[in-house]
């Protein structure tokens, strides 16, 4: 009988403790978007970089510009997700015509492992007088675990693994499958793409201290 108690004590021990973590995971942020923050990654050799630049306005919304080698996104964080802009145009004839202007669904929260999202962009565009296009944007995530992770920057603890795949169809096809971990106040710190291995080397969050 004591052995019993015994073993049912430590299981709603363990069971506290997992709901703790939970809870705690669910109360970080693996999204930073504080202006001044920026991220410093290695790339097979190479060195890429992100910074939160500060607030702007597109689309209608006001959004933060996060600048990848100092070319400006567009995101926009809220409580249960985070989107992007996406501004993708052709030119045909001379012409541009735009395939795609809109916030696109990034992440969705809570993580929780063995969740994911999805969402797809459908439109027909006319071009050149009277041909259309047909533009197909989808993006896949799965909540694979809960991983620890070491790079050059240090090691990140209860990191999401997420499964990410999208797709675009328009005058072009892109089929991209990649991973990336995410750790709580920090973001991301290594993504995955076929051979393509990027890890974070330095970041600052929040702006630089004087």
């Amino acid at each position: 009988m004591c052995s019993r108690s015994a073993v049912l004590l430590a299981l709603a021990l363990v069971l506290t403790a997992c709901q703790d973590m939970v809870v705690y995971r669910a109360g970080q942020d693996y999204v930073p978007l504080d202006t001044g923050s920026s991220w410093k990654y290695l790339v097979d050799g190479d060195t890429t970089y992100r910074e939160v630049l500060g607030d702007s306005s597109i689309g209608g919304r006001l959004s933060t510009i996060v600048a990848e080698d100092f070319l400006p996104g567009f995101w926009v964080a809220e409580p249960t997700r985070v989107s992007r802009y996406y501004d993708r145009t052709c030119n045909l004839g001379g012409q541009d015509y735009t395939l795609e202007a809109r916030y696109g669904l990034v992440y969705l929260f809570p993580f929780v492992a063995g969740n994911g999202w999805s969402e797809e962009f459908r439109a027909t565009v006319v071009v050149l007088g009277n041909d259309t296009i047909p533009v197909f944007h989808r993006l896949e995530a799965h909540v694979a675990g809960v991983e620890s992770v070491a790079t050059p920057a240090g090691t990140f603890y209860d990191c999401y693994r997420l499964e990410m795949h999208e797709e675009v169809y328009d005058t072009d096809t892109s089929v991209t499958t990649w991973t990336e971990w995410l750790a709580p106040g920090v973001g991301l710190v290594r993504r995955l793409s076929g051979a393509v291995d990027m890890v974070l080397a330095e970041y600052r969050i929040g702006p630089a201290s004087e």
